[in-house]
């Protein structure tokens, strides 16, 4: 596939198309584009992750327009039809069929080129710059929902090593916890407590694997602490939560402890482990908690 001139299709100015050459070579030896067609995963156990991808993806349009501003040669129209021709014409010399830039399951939406080897790649490349699809691109049309974009290397390198070090950090943490530290975490996060010491380890481990950066947040300061002495007080019936008024008790007297905001986003426990975590009223609270639940 290639985005040669023929008939009436790819019939750019030398300087767009030059202007265009100059900007694909600028990306390097290789570019990556991003095709937005993931699903969640309907499976409940994410068995192959938490997203799906068609079997095969064709980017559409195959076929569009856009404007060439440097076209001056006479009896062109500056409005140019661009496609991927597959080197078959007709004998109009237009193509016979167009080409289409279709991306598999196993890619899971990541469409790489090599530009310095593979010159049908370049050309693609090229496609990809003009078509519609394309967020943030010259031609990029906001009627049309826009799948593609084309990745940042350096902000992707970036991004990726931030999180590599977030995941050693968490990695790191979860295998250094004491058996103590585990069943607070399981605590913390509603899990069952009560599971083999292997189980839980291996759902601590898992949650700093798969999410790091929630689980480094945890483990920072004393947010498991606090979650885990919420869960133990409701276990142990100390405290109680109403949910129609969204507020905390004290299970013995009724007393009430503190109203929250079911608009929040965040969970009844994590919210009251928070208040309970800032302003001397809620320390108060914590450290009677804390008697409590060793009675």
């Amino acid at each position: 596939m290639n985005l040669q001139h023929a008939g009436r299709y790819n019939d750019l100015s030398k300087q767009f198309r030059d202007e265009l050459e100059n900007k694909v070579k600028g990306f390097g030896k290789t570019v990556r584009y991003k095709f937005d067609i993931a699903n969640p995963n309907p499976d409940p156990q994410k068995t192959n992750g938490e997203f799906v991808y068609p079997t095969i993806y064709s980017l559409q349009p195959a076929v569009f327009t856009v404007r060439d501003p440097y076209e001056n040669r006479e009896n062109k129209q500056k409005t140019k039809e661009i496609c991927l021709t597959d080197g078959l014409f007709t004998d109009t010399n237009n193509p016979s069929r167009f080409g289409k830039v279709k991306i598999h399951a196993t890619q899971r939406g990541i469409y790489e080129l090599d530009l310095e080897k593979n010159a049908e790649h370049f050309e693609i490349a090229m496609y990809l710059e003009l078509h519609p699809k394309l967020k943030g691109g010259q031609f990029a049309d906001d009627k049309q929902r826009q799948v593609v974009s084309r990745i940042d290397e350096k902000q992707a390198a970036a991004t990726e090593r931030l999180e590599r070090i977030a995941r050693k950090k968490a990695t790191d943490l979860a295998a250094e916890m004491t058996d103590e530290q585990i069943n607070q975490f399981a605590l913390a996060m509603l899990w069952d407590e009560t599971d083999e010491m292997e189980v839980l380890r291996n759902k601590v481990e898992l949650a700093a694997e798969t999410t790091p950066d929630l689980f480094n947040d945890l483990m920072e300061g004393k947010k498991v602490e606090y979650q885990a002495a919420v869960k133990k007080a409701l276990n142990k019936k100390i405290i109680a939560f109403d949910p129609a008024e969204y507020k905390f008790t004290w299970t013995g007297n009724k007393q009430p402890i503190v109203i929250l905001n079911n608009i929040s986003g965040k969970g009844e426990n994590e919210q009251l482990a928070e208040w309970l975590e800032s302003g001397d009223k809620g320390k108060e609270v914590y450290n009677k908690i804390k008697e409590l639940i060793k009675q």
